[in-house]
């Protein structure tokens, strides 16, 4: 008898710190805003990754002021993505997950439109490496280096709605998967892409072959 009372109160005990134990566990941190986030961010430090994915945004915050190497947009309510939002310095870019409808990049950095250069929309010298858009609505997609200096060597656009696609020839990775509306023509060398990615596309890519005027040009 005097064992199993032993026992009982042995088992209480143990309930009771456990029970303890439970009670003063910290709160779970809150999740911090995006204003938060970036309030706590150096203007002066490189960032090597910036995570602001699942934080239901609408439009982009400015984040050129920052030195950002990688960011993630991923999972949330974007439909565009002005380029002067962003910083200079980025290089890597994941948005999946959006609603995003149209992308197009345009550096006329040394060409010939000169001081107006900075006039044309989504002008800009940023030079990215890889871009993520899968699993958006884009319809339209280029990325032009007028120097052909582009340092952009992988594109995800998978599960998209994409008709035209405008690229210069130094991709090595390219998933257009999951894009029935594409249209195969395009301007940009497809053969020298080392991985491409088609999968249930009803039209593969193929480069269109310009002719040569018969009479040469003569410019005055």
């Amino acid at each position: 008898m005097r064992i199993v009372l032993t026992l009982l109160v042995s088992l209480l005990i143990s309930c009771k710190e456990e029970s303890e134990i439970k009670t003063n566990l910290p709160n779970q941190e809150k999740e911090k805003s995006v204003t938060e986030i970036l309030s706590n961010l150096s203007k002066t430090d490189t960032i090597l990754k910036l995570d602001l994915s699942y934080k239901k945004l609408d439009s982009l915050p400015d984040l050129s002021i920052f030195k950002i190497i990688t960011l993630d947009l991923s999972h949330n309510n974007l439909d565009t993505i002005p380029l002067s939002k962003l910083p200079l310095t980025l290089r890597k870019l994941k948005c999946t997950n959006n609603t995003l409808r149209n992308f197009y990049v345009f550096n006329s950095k040394n060409s010939f439109f000169g001081k107006k250069e900075k006039e044309i929309k989504n002008n800009t010298t940023i030079n990215f490496e890889e871009i993520d858009m899968s699993n958006n609505k884009l319809k339209f997609f280029s990325y032009s280096f007028f120097d052909n200096k582009s340092n952009l060597r992988k594109i995800v656009l998978s599960n998209n709605l994409i008709e035209n696609i405008h690229l210069h020839d130094n991709i090595h990775y390219l998933d257009i998967s999951n894009n029935p509306n594409i249209n195969a023509e395009v301007l940009f060398a497809v053969e020298k892409i080392d991985t491409l990615i088609q999968t249930n596309n009803p039209k593969k890519l193929i480069t269109k072959r310009i002719p040569r005027p018969k009479n040469p040009i003569i410019c005055f």
